[in-house]
């Protein structure tokens, strides 16, 4: 798994979310109860200075960004590329991910123990 995230993406995240220096930005899925998963261009972030178990990390324009355990159901194992369009603003792309129905459960960490 890795998370790319464009100089252009990082830019539109700082200013839209006023972030400063040492900041944090936490990256989630979005999935509608009872619907198939979806690793569309339109997924979820929101400031987020503390970090809960994070999966991936990356540090880019003296922001963290990162990915917490709690959504690792989503992300899975995938690629996430994170990019900027001018049309369409921040998107997601998830290069490997499958194009059908997924068996992912949000209850990934307890089927873990």
């Amino acid at each position: 798994m890795r998370l790319i995230i464009t100089d252009q993406a990082s830019q539109a995240i700082i200013k839209e979310l006023a972030l400063q220096a040492g900041d944090g930005v936490r990256f989630f899925g979005k999935q509608v109860p009872g619907q198939p998963v979806n690793h569309d261009h339109k997924q979820g972030y929101a400031k987020d200075n503390h970090p809960v178990r994070p999966i991936i990390h990356v540090h880019k324009d003296a922001i963290d960004y990162h990915i917490n355990f709690a959504d690792a159901w989503f992300f899975g194992s995938h690629d996430c590329l994170i990019d900027y369009d001018e049309a369409e603003g921040v998107i997601f792309t998830f290069p490997d991910a499958p194009d059908g129905i997924s068996s992912a459960s949000i209850d990934y960490e307890r089927f873990l123990q």
